[in-house]
């Protein structure tokens, strides 16, 4: 049985977990036949990057929350009903098919945003994020092997939504000022940008001029294994 095969008759039994890890398998080794063992079917596993126990337990004493992101994409989240109040991203298929990374990623939700790295320019908020993971190294509360990055919009779209499972909180919504965390996916002349997250509406991506700044676009860092990207 082919990936693809597996991917549609799991898409068709309404397993949507199984069915994303068959496309994201399929994207990174291509159509492969699958093994199986007495009708089993073994689908190759993704390997997924993780925090040392004694970062994992530094973050945890710090008040960071961690998350796994699986390879979901905006596409995957909403052909499995996740709500989006945008469309226009219909239109950018590359766009929406980009999948999130296969690694841990710790925030802080009392400390999403970089203070004052809103009107700056993706290139003034990526320095922001770099001195920000450089602090994480420094002082007494450091924690070891891992760094800040700025994600790409598929980072920020799965996380929001883990975090409403997890919490029942909206994630760029009231409580953080339906702000947006400007992304590094590049999409028409712009970079993305992911926020505004309403109960009735869904998620919202948007799209800003690299070199132009925004009263509710800022910097929010991913805190990941060192060496992740």
């Amino acid at each position: 049985m082919a990936l693809e095969y597996y991917e549609l008759q799991m898409r068709q039994a309404g397993n949507i977990a199984a069915a994303e890890y068959a496309r994201v398998t399929r994207e990174q080794y291509g159509d492969v036949a699958l093994p199986s063992n007495n009708g089993h079917v073994e689908i190759p596993t993704v390997s997924v990057i993780r925090f040392s126990d004694e970062a994992k337990a530094t973050l945890e004493k710090q008040k960071f929350v961690i998350y796994e992101l699986t390879g979901q994409s905006i596409k995957s989240l909403r052909d499995s009903g996740r709500k989006f109040w945008t469309d226009w991203h219909k239109q950018y298929p590359d766009f929406e098919s980009l999948t999130s990374m296969h690694s841990e990623v710790a925030i802080h939700p009392k400390q999403l945003f970089i203070d004052n790295s809103h009107n700056k320019t993706l290139a003034e908020q990526e320095e922001m994020i770099k001195k920000f993971s450089a602090d994480l190294a420094k002082g007494r509360n450091r924690i070891p092997n891992v760094e800040a990055i700025m994600g790409e919009a598929s980072d920020y779209v799965e996380l929001a939504f883990q975090h409403l499972d997890t919490t029942g909180d909206y994630l760029f919504g009231e409580k953080y000022g339906y702000n947006y965390a400007r992304t590094k996916t590049r999409v028409g002349a712009g970079v993305a940008g992911v926020g505004r997250f309403y109960p009735t509406y869904g998620l919202y991506v948007g799209y800003w001029h690299h070199d132009v700044g925004g009263d509710d676009v800022f910097a929010a860092p991913l805190v990941v294994p060192a060496g992740n990207r």
